[in-house]
């Protein structure tokens, strides 16, 4: 090519030496070609260094091939592994995922104050076209679903549990509360501290009855540790005020609605090397934002998500939609665990017990 004029549809054709349908065909349903024909006008693409015009393409459609994913944060490990799913799996359905992040944050629990662009990306895929929406929404989403259904049909909510003209892809934030609870009973823990900001979010309040029924089901002491926040400084604040309070030779359980709280939890403990881990304090985190790592000085038992699982239904269930003859699905899927020398010690690593359990 020369000067500034793009390659066009028809500049291909002319070189391969075939019709503009042929070149259509090739690009858009290949098993259609005769494999020498497809080699031929591939080879006429890449010389020409054409790239169509998907603009023009999808104002004739009304539609695009893309499917739009909104989710809160992209630092937080579960929507990245959302994100991953249902990028690979779209890729595989032959679509593209366009992803937005909504910046959702809590700037205060108490007054409850959020930062969220949410709304603002439903808007835009809407008006997009893009071929459905995954909305991974953080509170009840069925006004902006209501404002859209005449632009974008197919949607699925993914992480809110709301019934309505929709699929649903859900975890199951009640059983990683209550399997958490379950181990530290297993291993001998009889008093236990659930520490969480306040149910400002659908997932931290299902979590926490999730503690409160394990804990029930066990006949276990639970303490709730209300905290100004769900990070590491957090953590560490309601860790140094449950020392000053614990009795001598008591030996108590801290659960952490989030990883950083509970690794905000043993930086504390290790500036106390007269407790034993997990013998007198034994610690535990819910979201499995922490894999761990050989830096680690104690490696953190954790709840997993899932989340790459959650991106995959999504888009079978985003795609099963545009089907006739559809019918809505609510998917639950179950959480894990990784075990850690935080509440089994030594036992973590010198049994093979340290892992992720289904």
């Amino acid at each position: 090519m020369t000067g500034d004029k793009l390659p066009t549809m028809q500049a291909v054709a002319e070189k391969a030496g075939v019709s503009l349908a042929t070149v259509s065909n090739v690009m858009n349903q290949p098993s259609r070609v005769a494999p020498a024909t497809r080699d031929r006008v591939r080879a006429a693409i890449e010389s020409l260094g054409y790239i169509r015009n998907a603009a023009a393409r999808d104002l004739k459609r009304s539609r695009s091939d893309g499917i739009g994913l909104i989710v809160p944060d992209i630092l937080n490990r579960l929507f990245v592994d959302m994100a991953r799913g249902a990028q690979i799996t779209a890729g595989q359905r032959g679509l593209s995922l366009l992803l937005a992040n909504a910046v959702y944050a809590f700037e205060s629990f108490d007054p409850l104050v959020v930062t969220d662009q949410q709304d603002q990306f439903l808007d835009f895929f809407a008006e997009e076209r893009t071929s459905g929406i995954l909305y991974a929404a953080m509170s009840d989403p069925t006004d902006g679903i209501n404002r859209i259904r005449g632009h974008v049909r197919p949607i699925v909510v993914i992480n809110y549990d709301q019934p309505g003209d929709w699929c649903s892809v859900l975890m199951d934030n009640r059983q990683a509360g209550r399997i958490a609870v379950e181990h530290l009973a297993g291993i001998g823990v009889r008093r236990v501290f659930y520490v969480s900001p306040p149910d400002a979010a659908q997932p931290i309040a299902d979590r926490r009855r999730g503690v409160a029924e394990g804990a029930a089901s066990q006949g276990l002491e639970l303490t709730e540790v209300t905290t100004d926040g769900l990070e590491f400084e957090h953590g560490s604040a309601a860790m140094a005020e449950l020392l000053a309070g614990r009795a001598d030779g008591e030996r108590i359980g801290f659960v952490g609605m989030t990883d950083a709280l509970a690794l905000g939890a043993l930086g504390v403990l290790r500036e106390h090397p007269e407790l034993r881990i997990p013998e007198d304090v034994a610690v535990i985190g819910l979201d499995g934002t922490h894999d761990g790592a050989r830096s680690d000085w104690v490696s953190l038992t954790s709840i997993t998500l899932p989340g790459y699982r959650m991106g995959e239904e999504a888009i079978r269930l985003v795609l099963d939609e545009a089907q006739p003859g559809h019918r809505h699905e609510r998917v639950i899927l179950p959480v894990g665990m990784r075990l850690g020398a935080s509440t089994l010690g030594s036992a973590a690593t010198a049994g093979g017990a340290d892992g992720t359990t289904p």
